[in-house]
């Protein structure tokens, strides 16, 4: 599952925390030093956050060619962060296979390396993805030439305070750069707390874009169930949407908020499952009611509806719409509120699911022994298919709000 946490910024560009809840951007400022001279003499850094993305900036004296960050002639620039008690951590760019590649203890990490201009190189990737952790963190930044012959072993002394580089000799030559030559800089890593998403296209769905993506949805929770849907969700590695009761988040804000932190979305399942078809002023009174309660345990506002029973209608419609939510029905339903067996809800949804699929299935409401065994299952089969597992946001191309937090 996706990891919701931050990249390391630079101390001199931290926010205070009272504002930390409204930005989306934290440090990324240049540091800037004097030039060595010799191969990838680095002479300007930016460590910072944008949303879910680390983004590292390296700047150097001269122009950064694949040649001399090749990897199999030891040819790198790492930035090498410091976190509280645990072992100093390098994330790397290298060129290997004709790509650049991000690494890091010896494996690939999931990232994009652009060049905007020849003597500039620019990293973004998820911190959780290169194994850093919320909290303070040390960092700076170095680098090696690929195929120097005139290093010599370095014979700096470097004294540490807890996870500080307090002070080092300077190391300077032809081949090896650090940035800043002695020392490090101080940040912090961020929480990358989501607090909605934002509504497009359609104002009712029932299927996603064609393709080979899909999304399991789960009703009428939050309930006993819902953990145990979290924990194989888990396992297996997936995602899902769980549209819930207003009247049942206030007693179970802890597992409200599991579901968001572990990577799955939320939804607007009316109060308390009335049938909203009709639409009118009571309509627009039960969604507001539900978003409030899930805003209050989370601090999250859905931008998804679901009706209850599949009930709709225009006017429906037009107030989700205006409390910026789409209304969802689906495309696969195995019908589990009956109870029919595991079987035949694995059977029906591997059988109805096409490319965009959204699928119904139910958490709460009942019991639900049945779809939770059903669900490694279906996901098993269709995975099979060539199908990939979203959220309904994903699925349906909305766009995240996120604040970073510590």
């Amino acid at each position: 599952m996706r990891l919701i946490v931050a990249a390391a910024c630079a101390a001199l560009f931290l926010v205070p925390a009272s504002a930390a809840g409204a930005a989306t951007t934290k440090g990324g400022g240049e540091h800037v030093v004097a030039p060595e001279g010799g191969s990838l003499d680095l002479v300007g850094v930016s460590f910072g956050q944008h949303l879910r993305q680390l983004q590292l900036s390296l700047r150097s004296d001269q122009a950064i060619t694949p040649q001399l960050l090749s990897d199999t002639g030891g040819g790198r620039i790492c930035a090498v962060l410091s976190q509280s008690s645990r072992a100093p951590r390098s994330i790397c760019v290298v060129r290997r296979d004709g790509d650049w590649q991000i690494r890091s203890r010896g494996k690939r990490v999931a990232g994009k390396v652009t060049q905007p201009r020849t003597r500039e190189l620019s990293l973004s990737f998820e911190a959780g993805d290169a194994g850093l952790k919320t909290g303070a963190a040390n960092w700076y930044v170095e680098s090696q030439a690929a195929g120097c012959t005139d290093v010599q072993p370095s014979q700096a002394k470097i004294t540490w305070s807890g996870a500080a580089i307090v002070s080092a000799s300077a190391v300077s030559n032809a081949c090896q750069h650090r940035v800043p030559r002695i020392g490090s800089y101080s940040g912090r890593v961020w929480q990358a707390k989501v607090t909605g998403c934002q509504r497009r296209g359609a104002a009712q769905v029932s299927r996603g874009p064609s393709g080979k993506r899909i999304a399991l949805t789960y009703d009428d929770g939050p309930s006993p169930y819902t953990p145990g849907f979290l924990r194989e969700l888990d396992k297996l590695g997936v995602p899902a949407t769980f549209f819930m009761i207003g009247q049942q988040v206030p007693g179970n804000a802890a597992l409200v908020r599991r579901v968001l932190s572990s990577g799955s979305m939320i939804g607007n399942h009316s109060w308390n499952h009335a049938d909203l078809g009709r639409g009118g002023p009571g309509a627009s009174s039960q969604l507001r009611s539900t978003n409030a309660a899930i805003k209050s345990a989370t601090g999250f506002t859905p931008c998804l509806f679901r009706p209850p029973y599949g009930s709709t209608g225009a006017n429906l419609v037009s107030r989700s719409r205006a409390q910026g939510m789409t209304s969802v029905l689906w495309s696969a339903d195995p019908l589990d509120w009956r109870t029919p067996g595991t079987g035949s809800i694995v059977s029906t949804v591997v059988s109805q699911t096409r490319g965009g699929g959204i699928i119904l299935s139910h958490d709460g409401g009942g019991i639900r022994s049945q779809t939770l065994a059903a669900m490694p299952q279906i996901v098993k089969r269709l995975k099979a298919r060539g199908y990939r597992f979203v959220t309904l946001t994903d699925l349906l191309g909305y766009s995240e709000k996120i604040s970073l937090v510590k």
